[in-house]
């Protein structure tokens, strides 16, 4: 295996993560054991291995240099601020959520589905109007009129798809471009930031934690069909008392416990494998009560 080479790539920064820990562990829930809550650290959870396949040192270093630059704008949102129009914080926090949504599974299966959408339409293509080729060239390469099946599997083997997006080359490719994509998407925005009433529950968190709801129907991410071209908003949880969200204006919210069930049910829709939350024994009993509200997202 090269030395460039990350097999273990997180989907959901271990910041992000850490915030949910108490004494190291947060709690995970996998989709596969519901209900099932286990103690687990942020370096062995929200992570997939090989996620992007080729060049993933780079991808990496594109990861790293937004999550070494987190710290500090966390610091501010944790206490119940909103970032100052045009302030570093501001920036490290819209380059979060563009990254969280450019490297997410959420993205990558709707690439997915976008590929086998076209290859799904050419296959129909030769099936419908390129018998006769396929005949040809089975013949030619066999010495024998083809079978139906035989024709079937020869259209699915041209229709295979290119080289580098089998070998993951354009998926690795198009990461750094959706990043840039988005954040040039989110340019202008404000961070707006949610905090939980002291009287209300944690957050949780899924491991597709942007949410990029739409008015054109019920979707929240790149899977459930929404575009971030057609996004009225975009925002993800940044703590079990934190969610921000990209907005028109900076200003600091206060969930009331349904706004708080909302946002916990957002998560748990577009969620692909596992949810996260802070321990209980660890939600503090006093937290320090932000400015005065203004709209949710």
């Amino acid at each position: 295996m090269s030395s460039q080479t990350v097999v273990k790539q997180h989907v959901v920064s271990q910041v992000v993560l850490s915030e949910f820990a108490v004494d190291r562990q947060l709690e995970a829930e996998d989709v596969r054991q519901p209900g099932r809550w286990r103690p687990k650290s942020p370096a062995a959870v929200g992570y997939v291995n090989d996620f992007v396949p080729h060049d993933s040192a780079t991808i990496e270093a594109l990861w790293h240099s937004v999550e070494t630059r987190l710290p500090q704008a966390m610091e501010v949102v944790r206490g119940g601020t909103a970032p100052r129009p045009g302030s570093p914080e501001e920036s490290i926090l819209r380059d979060c959520v563009a990254l969280h949504w450019a490297r997410s599974k959420a993205t990558k299966t709707a690439a997915n589905r976008a590929w086998l959408k076209v290859q799904a339409e050419h296959e129909k293509e030769f099936r419908v109007r390129g018998r006769r080729v396929l005949a040809a060239l089975h013949e030619r390469r066999t010495g024998r009129p083809g079978s139906r099946k035989e024709l079937d599997a020869l259209n699915a083997e041209l229709n295979a798809g290119p080289e580098e997006v089998l070998d993951g080359r354009h998926f690795a490719s198009a990461v750094p471009q959706w990043y840039e994509f988005a954040r040039k998407r989110f340019a202008t925005n404000r961070v707006q930031v949610l905090v939980c009433d002291d009287r209300v529950d944690d957050l949780v968190m899924s491991d597709t934690p942007v949410l990029t709801p739409t008015r054109r129907g019920p979707g929240l991410n790149p899977a459930q069909g929404v575009a971030l071209g057609d996004a009225t908003g975009a925002g993800m949880p940044l703590g079990p008392r934190v969610f921000v969200s990209l907005h028109d204006a900076a200003e600091v919210v206060v969930l009331d416990a349904a706004q708080v069930r909302q946002l916990n049910a957002f998560q748990a829709s577009v969620r692909d494998l596992q949810m996260f939350r802070r321990r209980p024994q660890g939600r503090p009993k006093k937290r320090p009560r932000p400015s005065s509200p203004g709209q949710k997202m």
